[in-house]
């Protein structure tokens, strides 16, 4: 009983670490007139800005795995969050763009941690039959964090000011990194001294999941079936809707937030009818064209209903959540052995697709730009977004044609499982 407390209390330390970085992750969407006004940016200035976050977490995907095998959560985590904490700092004390870079970079670092190390600690706490579950919940519980950013965060920014507020962020990455530090307990892996697996295996594996070109077409397309939410939930949404629909700043972020309920509902569930039918392309086909046709209306229709505009977002998180099939796939196309670093690869591509894609919408809105002003932020009009905002729909419709391209591996029924599906049995 007391060994069944210690590891709820171990996985809940590291949700809410991995809640707290969701948070971070997304919070430059509910300030961005704010940012372009202090840093004197472009679009694409800001775009870089936020995407600088990713710049860290991409390249950091393949290493975690190795260093969470090698050191464990505690200390890992500890260190993930006090880079959190500091990156929010020099983030909210900056007077200039590259002081503000290197913090999101920090934030970056710290919080490419933190998904692995839930699963991780999933993994070494608790039974198989119980992973599926916990990993579930752990996610969909680390969203609520975009939620909030999305949200309630923005009347913050309202009435104390973005550095006020991101400044609030770093004493929390401090408070977190004791907290964990002084909670986390060591694995009972570590205690028994399990063996692991040597660097020469390890590079093996990775070299023969890099080595099959399925794992790069499942990841581009897992890259841009993302991109949505990359792109739009995590930054460019909020303005968007300000503007489009002549709304508060608090409504729009309520309003993209429903991207990420949307993936709290569908992951879990698009997951289990997968499992139950024993295939993924047919899902991601109609996934695809699905969250393209609700994505749509939002951005192109005129005078359109908020409620509807609601509904619209929701759903595009919804049938977006099918993504998470990709990371299916990518095990399902390698050998059992190397469904660490499939997955590995998979995360660290669609990392890459969204540092690229947050300035390149940037760049897309300066081309149309007129070049207005006001208080010295510039001012983009709905058809500029509109033209950025092909960008959609286009990445979206990419990914149903290379769809055809990949071939999905008949399922063995050792094989069904969403515990072994998503790689923790």
């Amino acid at each position: 009983m007391k060994r069944s407390a210690t590891a709820y209390w171990v996985w809940g330390l590291a949700v809410l670490f991995l809640f707290y970085e969701f948070f971070i992750r997304v919070y430059p969407s509910i300030m961005v007139k704010e940012l372009m006004g202090s840093f004197k940016t472009t679009a694409a200035q800001l775009g870089t800005l936020s995407a600088f976050f990713f710049y860290a977490y991409a390249p950091m995907q393949i290493p975690v795995g190795l260093l969470m095998d090698r050191f464990g959560a505690r200390k890992l985590l500890t260190f993930a969050a006090l880079f959190c904490g500091g990156g929010s700092f020099f983030f909210g004390m900056a007077q200039t763009l590259p002081p503000a870079e290197f913090g999101r970079f920090l934030m970056g670092i710290g919080s490419s941690f933190a998904f692995v190390g839930m699963i991780y600690v999933c993994s070494h706490w608790f039974p198989s039959k119980k992973l599926a579950l916990l990993v579930g919940i752990g996610n969909s519980i680390g969203m609520l964090g975009a939620v909030g950013a999305e949200g309630p965060l923005s009347f913050a920014v309202e009435n104390f000011g973005w550095r006020a507020t991101v400044n609030a962020f770093g004493f929390i990455g401090i408070f977190l990194a004791i907290i964990l530090f002084l909670f986390i307990r060591r694995e009972p892996e570590q205690k028994k001294e399990s063996p692991q697996k040597g660097s020469s295996d390890l590079l093996h594996n990775l070299k023969l999941v890099a080595s099959n070109p399925k794992t790069w077409l499942n990841a581009l397309i897992a890259l841009l079936f993302y991109m949505t939410t990359a792109a739009f939930a995590s930054l460019w949404g909020i303005p968007f809707l300000t503007e489009a629909y002549e709304i508060s700043k608090d409504v729009a972020g309520f309003a993209v937030s429903m991207i990420f309920v949307g993936w709290i509902v569908g992951g879990p569930i698009i997951g289990l009818i997968s499992d139950r039918f024993k295939r993924r392309k047919p899902f991601l086909y109609a996934s695809t064209l699905l969250c393209c046709a609700s994505i749509l209306p939002v951005i192109y229709v005129e005078h359109l209903p908020l409620f509807l505009v609601f509904t619209f977002l929701f759903l595009v998180g919804f049938f977006q959540a099918a993504q998470l099939l990709n990371f299916s796939l990518g095990i399902e196309l390698n050998p059992i052995e190397a469904k660490g670093t499939s997955i590995a690869i998979t995360n660290f591509s669609v990392a890459v697709g969204t540092s690229v894609m947050q300035p390149l919408l940037g760049v897309l809105l300066d081309l149309r730009w007129s070049g207005a002003t006001k208080g010295g932020i510039p001012i983009y009009s709905i058809s500029d977004y509109h033209f950025a905002m092909l960008s959609f729909p286009f990445t979206l419709v990419l990914a149903f044609i290379l769809l055809f391209f990949l071939k999905e591996k008949p399922h063995e029924p050792e094989k069904r499982s969403w515990g072994r599906i998503i790689g923790m049995d």
